[in-house]
């Protein structure tokens, strides 16, 4: 009885694990500039949206941070809009996807980084939403 349980839940963490890796991510969420539209870190369960004014920030801001997000780790470029540009990384383990939009509007630049699947992502897409801010501000070498 227990290995029938057993093999009960295997099958379904199999399924889970494939159903991540290749269900359609919503459109929608690849075209999407939700708020909040003033500048801040604004977290959200299962993500963060930062905007930061493009004054404060080096020159081809968003074309920069574009070219750090594509470099980032298991991540791939979505579409080729700039309005916004729109990238998935995908965590190691499980694949789960994380959609990512950047966008300027207003003198400001957008970063809105969130989950596809579940509820909370741990802090993981405001870590790596600040990791490529701080890539956009280091000095060049």
């Amino acid at each position: 009885m227990a290995w029938k349980i057993i093999l009960g839940v295997a099958i379904l963490l199999l399924i889970a694990g494939v159903w991540v890796r290749v269900a359609p991510l919503p459109k929608s969420r690849l075209t999407a500039k939700p708020g909040p539209m003033e500048p801040g870190a604004h977290p959200m369960m299962g993500g963060i949206k930062v905007v930061r004014p493009l004054s404060e920030l080096p020159p081809d801001a968003q074309a920069r941070i574009m070219d750090i997000a594509a470099a980032t780790p298991r991540t791939e470029r979505v579409g080729t809009g700039d309005d916004p540009a729109a990238f998935v990384t995908r965590s190691k383990l499980w694949a789960f996807p994380d959609i990512a939009t950047i966008w300027t509007a207003d003198e400001n630049l957008h970063v809105h980084s969130h989950l596809v699947f579940g509820k909370g992502d741990m802090g993981v897409n405001a870590a790596k939403v600040a990791r490529w801010f701080k890539a956009l501000e280091a000095p060049p070498e």
